[in-house]
């Protein structure tokens, strides 16, 4: 079976299905992970960061403190979008199962309960980044309100059975967006967090970094080559509204993903650099007491 045929034949046993029974309540959602996340910045990550790193943790500033917190939290967010969110994403992107199947044999909870929970996850999770952060790049700003904005515009057209099956084709194109965002950005939370409280270990900092940049233009690919699969697949029958604005998304948040993976690399480059001047001086040293 091609590609082609494998996505009709899916898109026709989805027709006329809603996303989840729980759409009408995705705000509601979204309200309760917002509450969840500040209550874990509160009253887990804040005391947990003064009590692990101590004295390098007062030694910051009230920005590098808010970094370190927020690198500690959005890395626990995804690492729990990943861990949860794996199962429901590979059977819902290989057929195996549709959006309104159950989890398990017998269980009342759907395969899209658990994604639409996901996706307000993730949306929780950036909306608290853009209110919690003290220092915003432009590129990250535009990136999180992108993400949004997809989101929940994936899910809203769900809401409505006049769209179809062509809005659950566009919520599972969102999905593949936001999977790859969440596994590429995993790494540079761990080096940022590093780099916090380790400045000085510009070894392991250059590989991670290194790591980091190879993961973000792998991820690009792959996601590119689903992502255009499934427009082949589905290109004929979408509207033209679908045509220009899908492209048009995976456009800006390939380009975001790009920019993020030169950022890495010019850090990369930066911790290569100081390595190479440190280990002169660590050289001298060991001569000198020698």
């Amino acid at each position: 079976m091609s590609l082609s045929e494998f996505y009709e034949e899916y898109i026709s046993r989805i027709r006329d299905k809603t996303l989840s029974p729980l759409l009408p309540y995705d705000g509601l959602i979204l309200t309760v992970t917002c509450v969840i996340i500040f209550a874990c910045r509160f009253y887990v990550f804040e005391p947990f960061t003064r009590r692990c790193y101590g004295q390098k943790y007062t030694s910051l500033n009230e920005v590098q403190r808010r970094s370190l917190i927020n690198h500690h939290v959005a890395g626990t967010v995804k690492l729990t979008l990943i861990v949860v969110g794996a199962y429901p994403f590979i059977v819902i992107m290989s057929g195996v199962k549709a959006l309104h199947s159950p989890v398990s044999r017998g269980s009342l909870v759907t395969v899209g309960d658990v994604l639409l929970v996901m996706v307000q996850i993730f949306t929780g999770m950036y909306i608290f980044e853009l209110f919690y952060r003290a220092l915003v790049s432009p590129i990250s700003a535009a990136h999180h309100v992108g993400a949004i904005i997809i989101a929940q515009s994936a899910t809203v057209l769900g809401l409505s059975r006049v769209n179809g099956s062509d809005a659950i084709v566009e919520f599972l194109l969102c999905l593949v967006w936001g999977a790859f965002d969440v596994v590429a950005e995993i790494w540079p939370h761990l080096a940022m967090i590093i780099y916090r409280v380790r400045p000085t270990d510009y070894k392991n900092l250059m590989r991670i970094f290194l790591a980091s940049v190879a993961l973000e233009l792998i991820g690009t690919l792959v996601e590119t080559v689903i992502v255009m699969n499934i427009f082949g697949s589905v290109w004929g029958r979408w509207p033209i509204s679908f045509k220009v604005v899908t492209p048009i998304l995976h456009t800006l948040f390939s380009l975001a993903q790009l920019w993020g993976a030169r950022v890495l690399y010019s850090m990369y480059r930066q911790q290569k650099k100081l390595a190479q001047q440190a280990s002169p001086e660590m050289s001298n040293t060991a001569e000198h007491c020698s």
